[in-house]
């Protein structure tokens, strides 16, 4: 976990990826790396029941614009925690400044039930039966499922405990040139088994497929990149500017072969925090 976080602290703070991210999500710019918008959280709060006085752990949150959105659009308690000690620090001074933008038509009453910490999202250091839900937005591609999903439903409480896994998966083996760019392996075959881990673990699982959202997405965001390269040269290096680019460019490519897809999995434990 640790080399995971030191890969995308590098990431953060470099304006010009700021800039291509807020370009292509619009007003649903939520920060980088974010993997859904506000308009997606709020609908699937509102099909979970997720309200005030939910609390729900954001596992893998980055720069932490989902987690803010969700604790404005909803009213839920969101705790971010993320690996990267930089994304955290993002995320933190943002909430000071008064949010992300993807949540600030939605009130600026929503700092209170926000925060954020540095952490294993895989094998959280916090209390048990303290969340009613589990949200990981595109963070799912690190970690072993069976582990994650054993130690959350430690976390778990209430009548309708909920785990929800949203991630891109790439419908073939990693190539070298993948693994040259460091692409997560975690985004090919074979592909993390999200679905098998939780139903083991006693969950109804229900499964989404958000792909056609996902490949609008990646075409603006490959486009903005590269229109932001020079900028991207400067700030983060040439090799490394160069190389953010063509790990978008692979996502954009494989979205228009057919072999991406964006899949929502949501988990509930009908019997209750009791049962898991």
């Amino acid at each position: 976990m640790a080399e995971i976080a030191e890969e995308w602290d590098a990431y953060q703070e470099v304006p010009a990826i700021d800039e291509a991210y807020a370009e292509a999500l619009g007003d649903q710019f939520a920060g980088q790396f974010s993997g859904a918008t506000p308009d997606y959280l709020e609908l699937l709060a509102a099909r979970l029941g997720w309200s005030k006085g939910t609390r729900v752990l954001d596992a893998g949150c980055g720069t932490g614009g989902l987690t803010a959105a969700l604790a404005a659009r909803t009213g839920c308690e969101a705790v971010g925690l993320d690996a990267s000690p930089a994304a955290v620090r993002v995320a933190r001074t943002r909430l000071a400044d008064g949010g992300s933008a993807g949540d600030a038509a939605h009130g600026g009453d929503s700092d209170h039930r926000v925060s954020y910490r540095v952490g294993d999202m895989t094998a959280p250091d916090l209390p048990p039966a303290s969340f009613d839900a589990v949200l990981a937005i595109g963070s799912g591609y690190w970690s072993d499922p069976a582990v994650a999903v054993r130690n959350w439903r430690t976390l778990l409480r209430g009548d309708h405990p909920a785990v929800v896994v949203v991630i891109s998966r790439i419908l073939r083996p990693p190539t070298p040139r993948d693994l040259e760019l460091t692409l997560q392996e975690g985004l090919f075959e074979p592909l993390p088994d999200w679905e098998g881990a939780l139903a083991a673990a006693g969950f109804r699982v229900e499964v989404r497929d958000l792909t056609a959202n996902d490949a609008d997405c990646v075409e603006r965001l490959h486009a903005a990149l590269a229109r932001r390269l020079p900028e991207l040269r400067a700030q983060m290096g040439p090799e490394l500017g160069e190389r953010y680019v063509a790990e978008v460019e692979v996502l954009r490519d494989e979205h228009r072969a057919g072999r991406m897809r964006r899949t929502e999995v949501v988990a509930t434990f009908i019997g209750g925090a009791d049962g898991c």
